[in-house]
């Protein structure tokens, strides 16, 4: 049986062209989800395909992508759910790995595949990935058509949605799984498959949705938080002066395994512990995640960390910053109080957390 996909343009590089000048600017018109479908067509019959449509809904640098835009992609692939068997959203790499994460949560139960490309080099410019990645994102969707949910395929890497890291602005091969996840799948001449990691992504999604009435969508994001990295010599007062501003959330990449400058006395103007007493009082959710790029924040080995917990802190364990941004934004978009959105950091709702 063949299969129907909508590729879903948003722009980024892959939609990209040069000017005369030679530089990037967005294709006005097509902003590439037309220019896909024809790269695509004449591959399709080899693969199984019945027919690969387009429709671009965004024209944007992923840099100047915002939570609203999460929503609209969300949208559309609720819009078009019964009619296609899959989905291809094309966008730029430097949010991809916050849109992913934020689809995830947001379509608590795809019973499709939504898979994210993109490309490191525009489309028009000579030895760009942008066909590599579209070929391998078809070859994907047709080998493995139990793999459903969101994912990620660039490079030689098949990546669950909310693990997706940037690792690279120069290499093809530029994401990677984050922290303890391996990748559900590698691409090269031939596709290999992680099936322990394939069966841990698809198990968070059941029972999966045959219809769109039957979709799970919960879609209602909140850009009212602040990141912030602790360095030596952070102040107290500059969070709370923060949190006066009308913060509703907060997350902070700690140390190491998510040890915060904290003390029972809370002395010096270094000391943080005035801050966190300060967002428990106000109710606002703090969760601490590592500075470390393969770190978990578990917080249960310091005196520091075990006084931030009984403050209220909330562990991100080895949640990536992608999907702990998306991760937060979502709850405090629906979520009634802080011990909602405590408990649920401590479940892994879409694969976030390693367990």
């Amino acid at each position: 049986m063949g299969m129907k996909i909508l590729i879903i343009a948003t722009g980024g590089t892959i939609s990209h062209e040069p000017n005369e000048k030679g530089i990037l600017e967005s294709n006005e018109k097509s902003h590439g989800g037309g220019d896909f479908v024809r790269i695509l067509n004449f591959k399709k019959t080899k693969l199984g395909i019945d027919s690969i449509e387009s429709k671009t809904i965004l024209n944007k640098d992923s840099g100047n992508m915002v939570m609203d835009d999460w929503k609209t992609i969300v949208g559309e692939i609720v819009a078009n759910y019964d009619d296609y068997d899959a989905f291809i959203v094309t966008h730029g790499t430097e949010t991809m790995g916050y849109a992913t994460s934020a689809v995830s949560f947001a379509l608590g139960n795809l019973g499709k595949p939504v898979c994210f490309t993109g490309s490191q080099s525009a489309f028009g410019v000579v030895g760009s990935d942008t066909v590599i990645n579209l070929d391998n994102s078809l070859r994907v969707l047709s080998a493995r058509r139990d793999l459903v949910g969101v994912f990620l395929v660039f490079g030689t890497q098949v990546v669950s949605g909310t693990r997706v890291k940037k690792d690279s602005e120069f290499s093809y091969d530029a994401f990677k799984s984050s922290r303890r996840f391996r990748p559900l799948g590698v691409v090269g001449s031939s596709l290999e498959f992680n099936e322990e990691e394939v069966s841990r992504h698809l198990g968070y999604l059941k029972p999966y949705a045959k219809t769109r009435k039957d979709l799970d969508v919960k879609c209602d994001f909140s850009n009212n938080l602040v990141v912030l990295s602790e360095f030596p010599g952070l102040q107290a007062e500059m969070i709370i002066n923060i949190a006066k501003s009308g913060v509703k959330g907060f997350i902070l990449r700690s140390y190491g395994s998510g040890v915060p400058n904290i003390t029972k006395k809370g002395l010096g103007i270094a000391d943080l512990r005035h801050a966190f007493e300060y967002l428990k009082d106000k109710k606002i959710p703090l969760v601490i995640t590592s500075q470390a790029s393969s770190g978990v924040a578990c917080m249960s080995i310091y005196e520091p960390s075990l006084l931030a917990l009984e403050l209220g802190a909330i562990p991100a364990h080895d949640m990536n910053i992608e999907s702990t941004v998306a991760k937060l934004s979502w709850l405090l978009g629906q979520c009634k109080n802080q011990k909602e959105i405590k408990d649920a950091f401590a479940k892994s709702l879409r694969g976030e957390i390693y367990k």
